[in-house]
């Protein structure tokens, strides 16, 4: 399990790095949100990952485990975190892409 841990967190600083959005979920392949989020964030139409990676750990204090990005249902960008807090709860976090405000925090099992 901390071998998992260490690999998705070196993933995680991987992307941060790049400074753009990216899903970091081992396995997964390039989606079709990934080019859209790549070329909104050149626009200037969202905020890069590690700009609203900062806000999230400023709210919510853990270890960043995955982060995804998805267009939802009224066709905006959300970045989906998964974060183990610190009493070891793991958090799913959706965040606005374009203004960094949370959407929603829930428990995730």
């Amino acid at each position: 399990m901390h071998a998992l841990l260490r690999t998705a967190a070196v993933l995680v600083t991987a992307a941060l790095l790049l400074d753009a959005p990216t899903s970091v979920l081992a396995g997964d392949e390039q989606s079709p949100d990934h080019d859209l989020a790549r070329k909104a964030v050149l626009e200037g139409r969202i905020r890069p990952l590690i700009e609203i990676t900062g806000v999230v750990k400023s709210k919510i204090p853990g270890e960043i485990l995955s982060v995804q990005i998805e267009i939802d249902d009224q066709k905006r960008f959300v970045y989906e975190f998964d974060i183990i807090t610190a009493d070891g709860k793991l958090k799913e976090v959706d965040v606005d892409a374009a203004t960094a405000a949370i959407l929603k925090i829930e428990d995730d099992e």
